[in-house]
């Protein structure tokens, strides 16, 4: 029986382009809780909540002045401009930093080998799932011959059967 279904190697490259998408998203993250896309909706169909990491941080202050001492204080501590636009409504204004590079340093490394180890995670379910999908193929192909082999083994006992009695009735006139 030939099986197309191949099992899964997580290579070098997969890796590489995994931890590259994972420091891309980190990077143009704002950490904190949020919905996560990937998970399984509850029977509600609200997604579940967890925490992200992200090499933005969003900062609140009340009025203009409050925003330039904010952005003026945590420049000083080495938070950079990110791409993210500063929004306000009405007095209250929220700014977006990138987080110093020794914060960014320490947490990337953790971001990278948990995004290694979900891909090799998700391969294995993928690999799991082609095997319990082979084994059931073929337990069924099995089970269909040892089916067709018990019909013909009942076919062939009827036949034996019939030539036995046509024999035996015919000896007994």
């Amino acid at each position: 029986m030939s099986n197309n279904n191949v099992l899964t190697t997580v290579t070098k490259q997969m890796v590489a382009e995994c931890k590259a998408e994972a420091e891309l998203a980190y990077m143009n993250r704002v950490g904190g809780f949020a919905e996560d896309f990937q998970g399984q909706p509850d029977r509600h169909g609200n997604l579940p909540r967890r925490m992200f990491r992200g090499a933005q941080v969003e900062f609140t202050a009340k009025g203009v002045n409050a925003l330039l001492d904010l952005v003026f204080e945590k420049v000083a501590q080495g938070y950079k401009r990110c791409a993210t636009e500063a929004t306000s409504y009405g007095i209250e204004h929220f700014v977006y930093l990138k987080k110093p590079d020794a914060e960014i340093q320490l947490e990337l490394p953790e971001v990278l080998k948990e995004a290694e180890a979900e891909l090799r995670a998700r391969v294995d379910k993928a690999n799991e799932a082609i095997i319990a999908d082979t084994i059931a193929k073929r337990k069924a192909a099995v089970l269909r011959e040892r089916e067709e082999a018990a019909k013909a083994a009942d076919v062939a006992l009827e036949a034996e059967l019939e030539v036995e009695v046509r024999a035996a009735l015919k000896g007994a006139k």
